[in-house]
């Protein structure tokens, strides 16, 4: 066997070597030190997920053919996959399942998971704007579901004590090239999470002359709905000043996850001039005349060419409200479009299109998005 002659300098470069990979400072003895320290040093780290859900789910992580799962304990699921990467973590309990995470990794990761029930009246308001930011509303749920809102305080002249009225969907990122992307599309609503009454607030002034759900304090559609008291005194224009709104009697989980939209609509009044038809942004709104009929009879011809027929009614759900208060009697309830001279378009009791004064109080029926 050939001998070879090396030196203490070399010797001790190589033991740095040695001790900074292994992650040691201990000294080496050659040749023996150096052999039993070369194999301590792992030659690989084990890849781990740690996924933080709910006790008792089981979490799966899948990358191409590739599979890992395991049960959560105590609020914590460890995954040790076999190659670093993109993985896809979610997570199933008790019927339900989870949203879908992707991790990219080279050695650890922590992920946190929630659940999503296909029952939206079980989700808070947070988990189903979470869903709607990723734009897979659609995904767990259908037009017309609903979920349970419950108003305290005043609107306009109406107070309301822990009334629980349901709001349903919509529609899914409706019209949201010119609208908005990643939203779900609500309006009030029903009184009851199945079945029940579609229903508009009303107030004591119902009808008349007078109350806060009028669409001007006096018979005139100058400035249409931009400039009307319903829309700046009833809707509300800011998430920070809103006392008197529908913006103050909604829960504040409810509010803190309302996203803005743009609505187009005839911001002049009195007019049938393309130019003005511009738009607002909205957090609560009425809705319009196309949006809820599909046709225009009253409203500016060039609405149309910026909105879209709600899913929810062109499905053929009927337009007629009962008064929230009444639930037996069936209310006029105002739409957003501005009509001819005096009036804005409305919905009538039958849920045909009718007009109907600006000055008058009459069913308040709003829509919102998250």
């Amino acid at each position: 066997m050939a001998e070879l002659l090396t030196n203490t300098t070399d010797l001790t470069k190589i033991a740095s070597a040695i001790r900074e990979k292994g992650g040691t400072s201990d000294p080496l003895v050659y040749p023996d030190g150096f052999v039993m320290a070369i194999q301590a040093i792992q030659t690989g780290t084990e890849l781990k997920i740690v996924v933080s859900v709910t006790s008792g789910a089981t979490v799966t992580a899948t990358k191409g053919s590739l599979s890992v799962s395991g049960t959560s304990v105590n609020g914590t699921c460890t995954l040790t996959v076999p190659e670093a990467g993109t993985w896809s973590v979610k997570a199933t309990h008790n019927g339900q399942t989870s949203g879908t995470k992707s991790v990219t990794f080279t050695d650890r990761y922590a992920v946190t998971l929630s659940f999503v029930s296909a029952v939206l009246n079980d989700n808070d308001w947070a988990t189903i704007k979470k869903i709607s930011d990723k734009g897979e509303g659609a995904n767990y749920w259908s037009i017309g579901d609903r979920k349970a809102v419950t108003l305290n305080g005043t609107v306009g002249t109406l107070t309301l004590s822990n009334y629980t009225i349901y709001a349903f969907i919509l529609g899914f990122n409706h019209n949201a090239e010119l609208e908005g992307q990643n939203r779900i599309h609500f309006q009030l609503g029903k009184t009851a999470l199945s079945g029940g009454t579609d229903v508009a607030l009303c107030d004591y002034a119902y009808n008349n002359m007078g109350g806060g759900f009028r669409m001007n304090t006096s018979n005139t559609n100058n400035g249409g709905w931009e400039s009307s008291q319903m829309r700046t005194a009833i809707c509300g224009t800011s998430l920070t000043s809103y006392s008197g709104t529908i913006l103050a009697v909604i829960p504040a989980a409810l509010r803190a996850v309302l996203k803005s939209v743009t609505k187009y609509t005839n911001n002049i009044g009195n007019s049938y001039a393309e130019t003005a038809v511009t738009a607002t942004t909205d957090y609560f709104f009425l809705l319009s005349e196309y949006e809820v009929f599909g046709a225009k009879k009253y409203s500016n011809v060039d609405e149309k060419n910026k909105q879209a027929q709600y899913a929810y009614y062109s499905a053929g759900n009927s337009k007629i409200k009962y008064n929230h208060g009444a639930t037996s009697t069936a209310v006029i309830v105002w739409l957003r479009s501005s009509a001819y001279q005096a009036y804005f378009v409305s919905v009538k009791v039958d849920g045909t299109v009718d007009t109907q004064f600006a000055g008058y109080s009459e069913g308040f029926a709003p829509g919102f998005c998250v």
